[in-house]
């Protein structure tokens, strides 16, 4: 599956590295630099949108930003932590 498709498959419990968008979007998240790449392509994502119909795209995509955005935190605090 390619990164940011949208799948039937919820990521499991012990899934850590898979975040899964409002949008039903598997997003691979093992570290910072994927997190970033995904958060871009949904930027662009939204740039790309005409605007007739933005406003329906940027609520749904910045739920998942959201998310994403979250899940970035988490990684820097859990990389600060182990590097003590």
């Amino acid at each position: 599956m390619k990164s940011n498709e949208r799948s039937a498959r919820r990521s499991e419990p012990e899934d850590l590295t898979t975040v899964t968008g409002h949008t039903g979007t598997s997003y691979l998240c093992p570290d910072l630099s994927a997190v970033d790449q995904h958060i871009t392509l949904l930027y662009q994502e939204i740039e790309r949108t005409p605007p007739t119909s933005r406003r329906e795209v940027e609520q749904a995509v910045w739920a998942d930003i959201d998310l994403l955005l979250d899940r970035r935190k988490w990684l820097e605090v859990t990389t600060l932590t182990s590097a003590r």
